[in-house]
């Protein structure tokens, strides 16, 4: 049959079919009518009610089910923590061997701080905006150095300054590098209590991640135009808009000012002669002093609550830090503990398959030594089905293993003829070694023994590490051979 008489067909049928549900549905509602003519009042009211709610419901459901979701985009809040819950975590950490010393520091200088009763302020900038000379021309008398040609805060300085109100402040000057990478900057911008953003101009893109990285610490930011003589007042209104549109920062927490310091310029000595001088340029802050004075009057209590937070965060973190260098250390502590006892077992093994055995027990005593070290509550399903996965991908790489095992081992002279027992102690060393390190970093990173990826990084880290590990557990198992 032709595909157009076919065609031709289809469209008839359908045709026909939508004539008939049509005169269907046609009768069917004419007789609902006529029964609707005669009920009574409220059945009129409650059919028309159904007949319109039923279809909206129908469709606001299957909308919800089909319409396409929008990811919320989420910002990583701090976790919530109270000094109690700080001071158990030491405590816990401390029996434990954890080196707690940087977390209480941090603790114990945030209390040396606030019994001072100073406000600490940070100011940040890129090289050469100014910093140093800001802190000058609040601080006349401050011994700070200052260069027009490259930046010359290298450290965090800090300068003591009392307001016109009587508060005692303290300028934090911090280098004018990739704040990103400078850890000894942030953590001393999260210790204040008010930020000070200096540029000369517009923020271009990196200054601009940078002030919303700052207002992201839950701090006080003001930003402060330098050199601002250079501009016309258009021009500043201009500037200020434009920074507003990028931080969101209210119009008065946008100032400008000079921050003083020198300058170059250039003097025309007649007959086409040139000379470059440096001259001071007279500073004028009155606009940021007055910005900074409002947030102590109108946000003293707030902002010391919000400094004692960060800094409580900032130990805390410390103290995380310190309890994963600890379970670092003890982890592979414990892998070579391990790796070293396979090593010798694979040597004492005597009956064909014992050694299986014995390396199956040693591996799940691992297994649970680690999960105990990173407080992982671990089933033995997850421990069984690991290290299943990982005996399946070393039996595609075993004659490789042994290969390079034995090429190991002929690199020590005097040894005789390699037995069998000796290139399987030294594989079982990587292979424990390769085992434990993918074990603990997989409970670091994940908080749990997952077998697939656990699996997948116990493969990767023997391919790495093939030929390093088979010379090291080679010694062992050469120490250990009459012994």
């Amino acid at each position: 049959m032709p595909v157009r008489l076919l065609f031709t067909l289809l469209i008839v049928v359908a045709t026909m079919v939508s004539l008939f549900l049509f005169l269907l549905v046609t009768d069917t509602a004419l007789s609902v009518w006529n029964y609707l003519q005669q009920a009574p009042g409220w059945v009129k009211l409650g059919y028309f009610i159904l007949l319109v709610a039923l279809p909206l419901t129908v469709t606001v459901v299957f909308w919800s089910w089909l319409r396409p979701t929008r990811r919320k985009s989420r910002q990583e809040q701090p976790p919530e923590i109270s000094y109690s819950q700080f001071e158990e975590a030491v405590l816990d950490s401390s029996r434990s061997g954890v080196d707690v010393e940087p977390a209480l520091a941090e603790i114990r200088e945030q209390r040396r701080r606030k019994s001072t009763g100073e406000i600490y302020i940070a100011v940040h900038g890129e090289v050469s905006s100014g910093k140093s000379s800001l802190v000058k021309a609040m601080l006349p008398d401050a011994d700070v150095q200052s260069d027009p040609r490259a930046g010359t805060t290298t450290t965090i300085r800090h300068y003591s300054w009392t307001a016109e109100s009587g508060d005692r402040i303290v300028i934090s000057d911090l280098p004018g590098f990739n704040f990103e990478d400078d850890t000894a900057a942030q953590e001393e911008t999260r210790r204040s209590h008010l930020v000070i953003f200096l540029c000369e101009g517009d923020l271009t893109a990196s200054q601009a991640a940078q002030v919303n990285q700052l207002i992201s610490m839950d701090k006080p930011v003001v930003v402060a135009l330098n050199k601002s003589d250079r501009y016309s007042s258009a021009e500043l209104d201009s500037l200020r808009s434009a920074i507003q549109e990028k931080t969101g920062l209210t119009a008065a927490d946008i100032v400008t000012i000079v921050a003083g310091g020198k300058e170059e310029i250039v003097r025309l000595l007649g007959e086409g002669i040139e000379r470059t001088e440096s001259r001071e340029r007279r500073p004028e802050i009155s606009a940021l002093v007055h910005a900074v004075q409002r947030h102590l009057d109108q946000d003293r209590a707030l902002m010391e609550s919000l400094r004692d937070t960060s800094v409580l965060l900032l130990a805390s973190e410390k103290l995380d830090v310190a309890r994963s260098v600890y379970r670092t250390q003890q982890a592979d502590e414990l892998v070579a503990r391990y790796s070293k006892r396979a090593v010798i077992g694979a040597l004492a093994a005597v009956a064909p398959g014992s050694d299986l055995v014995i390396q199956g027990v040693l591996a799940t005593q691992l297994m649970r030594e680690l999960s105990k070290l990173y407080d992982v509550p671990v089933k033995e399903m997850e421990i069984d089905n690991f290290l299943k996965l990982a005996g399946g991908k070393l039996r595609n790489m075993t004659a490789i293993t042994l290969a390079i095992t034995g090429n190991a081992l002929k690199a020590f002279p005097g040894l005789g003829t390699i037995s069998g027992g000796l290139i399987h102690a030294v594989a079982y060393g990587m292979i424990f070694d390769s085992l434990g390190r993918a074990a603990a970093a997989t409970l670091a990173s994940r908080g749990a023994l997952r077998p697939y990826p656990a699996a997948q990084a116990f493969e990767e880290l023997l391919h790495e590490n093939l030929e390093s590990g088979a010379v090291r557990f080679a010694r062992l198992a050469v120490r250990n051979k009459d012994k």
